[in-house]
């Protein structure tokens, strides 16, 4: 299952459609407290795609990394606008992380969910 996380409503719900039409299973959240909530389901994610800014005032993709890296074994990967080469970025996004730049190619998307890349 892929996690996304982006404070982009519209981004998280085009995500959820190109996955479902692909007949991958996801799950969609925009904070750090909204992924706590998904309990459970967080065990069956294979892949996280996180935007780095989850917006003013919010815990940021790479607090979101770090508390799921601390629950559970999954492949993390960062989308930005902005700091691709930010070192915490790097850091959070682990030694074969990925860091992404938007917008990200949906074929590209496509192949990281797939594990194709």
């Amino acid at each position: 299952m892929v996690l996304l996380v982006d404070d982009d409503e519209d981004l998280v719900e085009m995500f959820g459609l190109l996955f479902t039409r692909h007949g991958i299973p996801h799950r969609g959240a925009h904070t750090l407290h909204e992924v706590k909530a998904l309990g459970t389901d967080l065990a069956r994610v294979t892949t996280a795609i996180l935007d780095v800014n989850l917006g003013l005032n919010q815990p940021s993709g790479v607090d979101v990394a770090i508390w799921l890296r601390e629950r559970h074994t999954m492949r993390i990967v960062f989308i930005t606008g902005h700091a691709p080469e930010h070192p915490l970025v790097r850091a959070a996004s682990g030694e074969h992380g990925e860091v992404l730049e938007k917008p990200v190619p949906t074929k590209l998307l496509l192949e990281i969910v797939r594990g194709e890349r």
